[in-house]
């Protein structure tokens, strides 16, 4: 994961973590928590009845899910198509291009990290041998960059599949605490203590499934997303490739200018 993206992931989770942990200490301070009993009072609300029923199965999935907020946060502003092809780089290397400043509208394109930038770069380098060998190096670099954002968004796909796993383990801990009743209790068992093991299940089923509908339908989304620019950016190259040719063609003496130029020296994304 990129570092702007761990800059929004790691500060949501903690404060997640703070936020979550109070109510998960005072739930393990009520009487009758150590066995398995957490019964809602009558003066106590819905939502605080649901934390100290969730336990700290719920404290695992609600940390999750910061998780899970801050990487859809992040992703919607990355790969958006202003990012991807920001206009403002279009139109400063369409001018210089249309003034035959090749070696300038080049510089212009080393200097930015955007995703046609990157793949466009590319192709220049390889103009000097020809439009074939420049257009298979963008194919190159559109699939580099394309499997670096599909990469990202496994994590959101880790997050919807662990979300019911995990939300499973609460429902058979909770029923394991139910039985623990009916055990211990003999043949009159309090429906309060039943009621504690069964709410801890089917809260930590709701709460998993609730964390993976999210997280799947975004994943989805931010895929469909990357495949849409990854076209648009091939596209717009390809154009703007066709503007470059006739300034960047071994032997003309701008080809010089741009063949020592390495991978190395243009800014590449964190993985």
């Amino acid at each position: 994961m990129s570092t702007p993206c761990r800059r929004w992931v790691a500060p949501l989770a903690f404060v997640g973590l703070l936020v979550l942990t109070s109510p998960l200490v005072a739930w393990a301070q009520e009487p009758g928590v150590a066995d398995g009993v957490v019964a809602a009072s009558e003066s106590e609300s819905f939502l605080s009845w649901m934390i100290r029923a969730s336990g700290p199965i719920g404290l695992v999935i609600m940390i999750m899910s910061f998780y899970m907020i801050a990487l859809i946060v992040w992703m919607t502003k990355q790969y958006r198509r202003t990012v991807a092809l920001p206009d403002r780089l279009i139109r400063e290397v369409g001018e210089l291009l249309s003034q035959k400043q090749y070696t300038e509208a080049y510089q212009r394109l080393a200097a930015d990290a955007s995703f046609l930038a990157r793949v466009l770069a590319a192709g220049v380098r390889k103009l000097p041998s020809g439009m074939a060998p420049a257009q298979k190096a963008m194919e190159m670099a559109n699939d580099d960059v394309t499997m670096e954002m599909e990469h990202r968004t496994t994590y959101l796909a880790t997050v919807g599949t662990l979300g019911p796993m995990i939300g499973l383990v609460g429902t058979v801990y909770g029923m394991i605490i139910s039985f623990q009743v009916i055990a211990t209790a003999g043949s009159s068992p309090q429906a309060s203590a039943l009621a504690a093991g069964i709410s801890t299940a089917l809260f930590a089923t709701l709460e998993g499934i609730a964390l993976s509908i999210p997280a799947i339908y975004f994943y989805a989304l931010f895929r469909n997303r990357i495949a849409r620019l990854s076209l648009e950016v091939a596209l717009a190259a390809d154009s703007l490739l066709e503007q470059f040719s006739p300034g960047i063609r071994a032997p003309h003496p701008l080809a010089s200018a741009v063949m020592p130029v390495t991978r190395s020296a243009l800014p590449v994304a964190d993985k």
